[in-house]
């Protein structure tokens, strides 16, 4: 999965927390010959700690720039969706993936194969300690596909609707982007729903789809 660098506020300051921690640690040890190995234990030790949760901070920040903030629930997505004329098992999707102060909204219309649609999501949700220091949970909508009542499969390949998301199951599978304790889960998770008109919403759990105003 590929993470392209946009710095934000928690960036700018995780670097500045990064530039006070190695300060730190020169001062130790220019320090160190003065007054003795105990600078080391004190402000050395401090300055590395300091440098270390920093790094891995800014780490995680910029892992999940590319998602959109979860906080609660979110409203993600809406839907119309209604059968192809003359067509069947043929559903015609207008979807519209709302976006956020760094993150576009996007409105597409699809044809997918079935008598019912499924929009799915990738969810990264951070512990609650993570949380509190201003990182949020990140989602985002991935791919749009159908099934048939009759349970027979169809034939048509799912589309990516926001960008192909192959390296987040690989990473997923492999455990290379996540680790504790920052990261609780990350998971896929798709809500499957009949012809009609519903806003689609994403809470740390879960995608759902409701009536519009409920």
């Amino acid at each position: 999965m590929d993470f392209p660098v946009d710095l934000g506020i928690v960036q700018i300051g995780l670097m500045l927390l990064i530039l006070v921690a190695l300060a730190l640690l020169i001062s130790a040890l220019v320090m160190v010959r003065r007054v003795g190995l105990r600078v080391l234990l004190g402000r050395g030790a401090a300055g590395l700690c300091l440098l270390l949760v920093a790094v891995v901070l800014l780490w995680v920040a910029t892992l999940i720039q590319t998602y959109l903030g979860l906080s609660g629930e979110v409203k993600a997505a809406h839907v119309m969706v209604s059968p192809v004329a003359g067509q069947e098992h043929r559903l015609e999707v207008e979807l519209t993936l709302y976006g956020d102060d760094e993150h576009g909204e996007k409105h597409d219309k699809y044809q997918v194969e079935g008598d019912l649609w499924v929009l799915q999501a990738n969810i990264v949700e951070l512990e609650p300690w993570v949380n509190a220091l201003g990182f949020h949970s990140g989602y985002k909508v991935t791919r749009l596909y159908g099934q048939r009542l009759d349970g027979i499969a169809t034939s048509q390949n799912q589309i990516f609707v926001n960008g192909d998301d192959q390296d987040f199951f690989a990473d997923m599978r492999k455990g290379r982007w996540w680790t504790e304790p920052f990261v609780r889960s990350a998971y896929g998770n798709a809500v499957i729903g009949t012809p009609g008109e519903f806003d689609v919403f994403i809470s740390r759990d879960a995608i759902k789809a409701r009536s519009p105003g409920r």
